[in-house]
């Protein structure tokens, strides 16, 4: 039998006052059946979770990818189901998957994406021409504004593509302050087919990518797909 304050709970998360406060008799059991009403609210709560998923799901500008864990070594394979449970999230901590092409980078960080949405955070993935794209454009112009306010609103950044060609002169400074401020209060996931050591050896400022690829590594737990 349900009880009237699980009812009254339901009532409030979706904002029907009346039966949270009482003034709905939800113990007149000759005007309706508890257990009706809660199947009824816990319906409502799920269909507007629901919608709130797929508004995050369209925001979030994930790719479609198929992610399988079948030519995973055991230990990544472990690696993987652990940050499923997304305490990384909450501590804002970074991931750097690193691998050849075609070894299913994108499709692990989709994946990762996939579950923070699901867990209710908000989540942005671009690649690194875009999200370089954003930064330059954002005081300028109105749609790189917008989406540079979204992704600054998310908890989960996704980059990929990075270091495939090596950051210019002008980027490599923009791309490190804006990594020094977006890694403070969310995660990123870096996608890369280059060792993070190997990065500072294609820098024209071997000095700020050193010290950018420390950053990274510090914070970072890093995946490696073969």
């Amino acid at each position: 039998m349900a009880g009237i304050a699980e009812l009254q709970q339901l009532a409030q998360q979706l904002g029907l006052t009346h039966i949270t406060s009482g003034k709905v008799d939800l113990g007149n059991e000759t005007l309706s059946n508890t257990d009706y009403l809660k199947q009824i609210f816990e319906a409502e709560v799920q269909a507007r979770e629901n919608e709130a998923l797929d508004r995050r799901r369209k925001a979030s500008n994930l790719p479609h990818r198929v992610f399988t864990t079948g030519k995973l070594n055991k230990g990544v394979k472990w690696q993987i189901e652990q940050l499923g449970q997304l305490d990384w999230i909450e501590a804002s901590e970074d991931i750097a998957i690193i691998g050849r092409c075609d070894t299913g980078k994108t499709s692990l960080a989709v994946h990762l994406g996939e579950l923070a949405l699901k867990g209710g955070y908000r989540v942005y993935y671009c690649n690194i021409d875009v999200f370089l794209q954003i930064l330059r454009n954002k005081d300028t112009v109105d749609k790189y504004h917008r989406k540079f306010r979204y992704m600054i609103s998310c908890d989960l950044i996704i980059i990929d593509e990075l270091m495939y060609v090596a950051l210019s002169e002008q980027d490599l400074p923009l791309f490190y302050r804006a990594v020094n401020f977006l890694k403070e209060e969310r995660s990123i996931i870096y996608i890369t087919n280059r060792e993070l050591s190997e990065w500072p050896q294609v820098a024209d400022d071997k000095h700020l990518m050193e010290t950018l690829t420390q950053k990274i590594m510090s914070s970072s737990q890093q995946i490696r797909l073969q």
